[in-house]
């Protein structure tokens, strides 16, 4: 079976994984600390990368290119754009909203060289939705940008389609760039922890940041065991 790389930003999520991993043993590189072993009939590795797209592409890099891992996944909580607090989200598409080189003719939100969106394969997608409709988890499927800041308002966003619901947040398309540079296939799934732009949504956020990325960590987890 192949190897899958687990992502996680922060400590909540991280932790319940590593939890749940048996077998396990630890290896560090470049300040990230790569646990393997197994979750249910998967063959994993497990890290927290830390917050914002450096982080998390220098951890995707290392799980491909030191572990060889085929499938990237990435689990964590977002801000959410015409969404709920506690929604599930599934990536259905991924650019950055803080990446600007149009004035040299690319999209808004596109690196050059590289796709003006990232996608997940069709394969991963169908097998993740099967997943969720088999536990009773509903989901919702729509875009999800990523930039290196907390958006907590909507003026933020001028050079995306609000009108579509998506979510926001810190690490999902630099894994995605870095998974389709390398040939590998990745998912971004999210929790909505915030509603971006809303009168509450600070405190929000700091109510359910944790519940949220727990929650988010024990989806990833019965998506191992029924791989």
């Amino acid at each position: 079976m192949e190897k899958i790389g687990i992502i996680a930003a922060m400590r909540p999520e991280f932790e319940i994984l590593l939890e749940r991993l048996e077998n396990s043993y630890m290896d560090k590189i470049c300040g990230i600390s790569f646990y393997s072993g197994n979750i249910g009939n998967a063959n994993v590795v497990i890290c927290e990368c830390g917050v914002g797209k450096v982080n998390s592409a220098m951890a995707a890099t290392l799980m491909i290119h030191e572990y060889e891992c085929q499938l990237l996944i990435n689990t964590g909580i977002a801000g959410g754009v015409g969404l709920k607090t506690k929604d599930v989200v599934i990536a259905s598409k991924l650019k950055y909203h803080d990446f600007d080189t149009t004035i040299f003719g690319y999209e808004y939100g596109q690196v050059p060289g590289m796709p003006k969106e990232y996608v997940s394969s069709m394969d991963s997608v169908v097998m993740l939705k099967s997943i969720l409709k088999k536990l009773n988890i509903d989901y919702i499927s729509c875009p999800v940008y990523s930039g290196d800041q907390f958006v907590s308002s909507l003026n933020k966003l001028d050079n995306i389609d609000k009108e579509v619901p998506c979510a926001c947040e810190m690490e999902g398309a630099s894994i995605a760039q870095v998974a389709v540079r390398s040939g590998v296939d990745f998912i971004v799934l999210r929790y909505i922890s915030d509603c971006i732009g809303e009168e509450n949504q600070v405190n929000d956020y700091l109510s359910f940041e944790r519940e949220m990325a727990e929650r988010s960590a024990n989806i990833c987890l019965q998506i191992m065991n029924n791989i």
